[in-house]
């Protein structure tokens, strides 16, 4: 692990190998696959959010009835591989990663991510508490103690390939400190630097990637008809949570 943690530091990305059984995560993606998805954006653009994914569902089927170009459904917590494998595996990174400082997951970002076929480009972007795109003006990490605020995890549920849409990041963002105010106007540069910069590792089904939140990512294309589905967990220092819960930020 010091190989990794390393690694992590300096350029704010590194993958893990081999650390877990594939058919645990084989069974986890065949069950992932008949979750009804909680947000997500369609095919043809169009945005669900908690509340509208609530609404419709009580006249369609979401999973089936819309067609996604990506979305996100609850993480089966309970489930023996996650509960019992997979969070103490990712929990023993953090508690290095974060040096000793108190953390805890973000509990409203536990999902599985289904990405399909689709044909939109890279949205980059930063994790929290590093952006809120709802409160710009809030940047904690221009306050805060200095380190990691918050830590992200992408865990594949069938191999990341460049052809179906493995994260892209930039890495050594992490290095600055990104003044997000005005983050709508900027969007369009912020991508022009991602496209510019980005690189597209492939995580095999076993692996796991993990980045720092101010590294910056985007979903990738997926050019093929198989969903790629990774589960995703977020750590979050705790300073930063109780920031979090001063300011009403989910």
């Amino acid at each position: 692990m010091s190989h990794n943690l390393t690694e992590l530091k300096e350029t704010g990305l590194t993958i893990f190998q081999d650390q877990f059984s594939l058919s645990d995560l084989t069974t986890v993606n065949n069950i992932a696959s008949e979750i009804q998805p909680h947000v997500g954006l369609t095919a043809g653009g169009d945005w669900y959010n908690g509340w509208r994914m609530h609404e419709e569902s009580e006249t369609k089927d979401m999973l089936n009835d819309v067609n996604w170009a990506y979305h996100w459904c609850l993480t089966p917590e309970e489930n023996p591989f996650i509960k019992d494998k997979l969070l103490p595996t990712l929990a023993s990174v953090c508690d290095q990663a974060f040096e000793g400082r108190k953390w805890d997951w973000h509990k409203t970002n536990c999902y599985i991510m289904t990405n399909n076929r689709h044909d939109f480009g890279a949205s980059p972007h930063f994790d929290a508490p590093y952006l809120w795109p709802q409160k710009p003006h809030i940047q904690m990490a221009k306050y805060l103690d200095e380190g990691p605020l918050s830590i992200t995890f992408m865990v594949p549920l069938i191999d990341f390939t460049v052809e179906n849409g493995a994260t892209g990041y930039v890495t050594n963002t992490h290095k600055h400190i990104w003044d997000t105010e005005d983050w709508t106007e900027t969007k369009q540069y912020m991508r022009k630097f991602f496209n510019d910069n980005y690189i597209q590792p492939e995580v095999p089904l076993g692996d796991f990637a993990c980045f720092y939140g101010n590294v910056l990512h985007a979903i990738m294309r997926n050019n093929t008809d198989i969903p790629r589905r990774g589960i995703i967990y977020r750590a979050i220092r705790q300073d930063a949570l109780d920031e979090m819960a001063k300011h009403e930020l989910g």
